[in-house]
């Protein structure tokens, strides 16, 4: 199975990828990579980092709720347009994008307001004011159990590829750091050695699963937004799993729609399940990622 670039059987939608400074991105990322490398940091903005799949799209909704005071009308904006997703120019299949979010960041009309911007870039592509540490925006990193991480990955692209294929292939190029935005603990581990630094705060997916209201307290504490009991009661219906599989304005129908590639049983939210690689992952494979996993974390202290 290659996703990659040239590859005849990803067909009208193909996602295509580059290998770039030891990960895999998308194809155009380097047609991107200047404006990225110098982009003008603004320290009022927030920053949310993830591997795909592991619950950005959810946390972008909640930390623009957040900064934006629980705007129950201005959320009924598409997400991509409320929060510029920094290289989602980098991807052919949005050739056809009339604003690239770079520029939208660049020429925002009020510097005093602060955006909420999504990346899957590993901590060493991003702008040099923020690697350097010029600038320190507020940057949270959300990471979620790397099984799981793996099995809505392959659920996803198969719904922008539109076909079924085969689920332990995919999870051997998952284990090579061959899928894109890997290799996956090399793009995780640096927000985690990070993380007791003032201006980062790094999550876990399963906390956001079993405690969405402590989870809303604590993001509303780091960003200095203190929320009522009532405006985080709000919050948690809002953010309900469910709730987001249905919210037009989330989940990316429309943008599916335009792209002509919206199956009815698919949508980019899925199931949030945690542990939902146990009804699908052999257990043989299962213990390969295990086995990976702890000798990729081995110098550390990230906790399994």
């Amino acid at each position: 199975m290659n996703f990659g670039k040239g590859d005849s059987r990803a067909g009208e939608f193909p996602v295509e990828f580059t290998s770039f400074d030891g990960f895999i991105l998308p194809s155009k990322y380097e047609e991107l990579k200047e404006q990225i490398e110098n982009l003008e940091i603004n320290e009022r903005d927030v920053w949310i980092f993830s591997v795909p799949r592991s619950g950005s799209t959810w946390m972008r909704e909640m930390v623009w709720m957040i900064v934006n005071d629980c705007d129950s009308k201005g959320d009924q904006i598409p997400i991509d347009e409320r929060c510029p997703f920094l290289e989602k120019k980098g991807f052919s299949i949005y050739d056809s994008l009339s604003t690239n979010p770079i520029e939208q960041i660049m020429n925002r009309k009020d510097d005093k307001k602060s955006l909420v911007i999504k990346s899957h870039l590993p901590f060493k592509l991003l702008p040099k004011e923020i690697t350097s540490e010029v600038k320190k925006p507020k940057m949270i990193y959300v990471a979620r159990n790397v099984k799981d991480t793996c099995v809505s990955y392959y659920h996803y692209l198969d719904f922008v590829l539109n076909r079924k294929s085969d689920f332990s292939e995919f999870c051997e190029m998952f284990l090579r750091g061959k899928v894109i935005y890997s290799p996956y603990w090399n793009h995780v581990l640096p927000f985690w050695q990070m993380r007791h630094n003032p201006n980062v705060l790094f999550l876990r997916y399963e906390e956001m699963k079993s405690d969405l209201g402590g989870v809303i307290g604590r993001v509303s504490q780091f960003l200095q937004k203190p929320l009522t009991d009532e405006q985080i009661e709000v919050l948690v219906h809002h953010l309900d799993f469910e709730s987001l599989k249905n919210n037009p304005a989330v989940n990316y129908t429309p943008e599916h729609e335009r792209l002509g590639k919206l199956r009815p049983e698919s949508k980019i939210i899925r199931k949030g399940t945690v542990g939902d690689h146990k009804t699908i992952m052999s257990l043989d494979m299962q213990k390969k990622f295990d086995e990976w996993t702890m000798s990729s974390i081995q110098d550390t202290d990230y906790p399994v």
